[in-house]
């Protein structure tokens, strides 16, 4: 299950593990810390006891429960947030009750939208309308396309080359690091449902991660193409094992 937090934050409960879409950086968390996790966002809106707590997330899988273990598990989760950039508060602590996940934060999962990246297309007979939550959801997508061009490339603001690499080919203006090469683009379009075609003008914006932990390592891929003021976002991920 995957869980997208305040537009920005994604968290995977197969990865164990907490990632900021804008800057790349992730926290690989404990199979504990994920249990808990999942199990306040799966009961987002309800007030989750500290007993409720104990049963579902430490006693089935035999591990020891007390207060104070359960309130480090509480504050590592807080601390792991805050680093990436989380301003408010996530997780609020119920007094003499539990925890609950705050009525404001802005929460989705991968129930309620499957990404079109990448995605087996499967016939729907139905074909019934989207719900608003899909266009919702494809309106942040784009906003944070946006916010990745201005925060991660910034071409027109770059003080130097080290900062930014424009390749031109072609009719094709493009913005990546330093570190990709004109291939390294072209072969992004691999895990993509269109082909690179540089026939007509438009701007290309790549943003590669690979991120290596002790559970695997981890490469996050965010390809933007904007044709004619339309921009398209194409966003993947591939987890090795170690």
């Amino acid at each position: 299950m995957r869980y997208d937090i305040e537009g920005f934050i994604t968290f995977d409960t197969e990865d164990a593990s907490l990632l900021n879409l804008l800057t790349g950086d992730c926290v690989e968390l404990s199979q504990t810390s994920t249990r808990l996790l999942a199990e306040l966002l799966n009961h987002r809106g309800d007030i989750l006891s500290r007993s409720e707590i104990f049963h579902s997330v430490f006693d089935q899988y035999g591990a020891r429960a007390s207060n104070s273990n359960l309130n480090q598990y509480i504050s590592t989760l807080r601390r792991n947030l805050s680093d990436l950039g989380v301003e408010k508060e996530i997780i609020t602590t119920v007094p003499r009750i539990g925890f609950k996940i705050a009525d404001d934060v802005v929460i989705h999962n991968d129930r309620e939208y499957r990404t079109p990246f990448l995605e087996e297309k499967v016939p729907d007979p139905t074909r019934n309308p989207p719900s608003p939550s899909f266009f919702e959801r494809i309106a942040r997508i784009m906003t944070l396309g946006f916010v990745l061009i201005l925060l991660l490339i910034r071409p027109h603001n770059a003080d130097s080359g080290e900062d930014i690499h424009k390749i031109v080919d072609d009719q094709c203006i493009i913005f990546t690091s330093p570190a990709l090469t004109l291939w390294d683009v072209k072969n992004s379009f691999n895990f993509t449902t269109q082909p690179f075609d540089c026939s007509q003008p438009k701007e290309l914006y790549l943003y590669k991660k690979q991120i290596k932990g002790t559970l695997g390592n981890i490469i996050h891929l965010l390809l933007i193409e904007c044709n004619n003021g339309n921009c398209e976002s194409f966003y993947y991920r591939e987890k090795t094992n170690v």
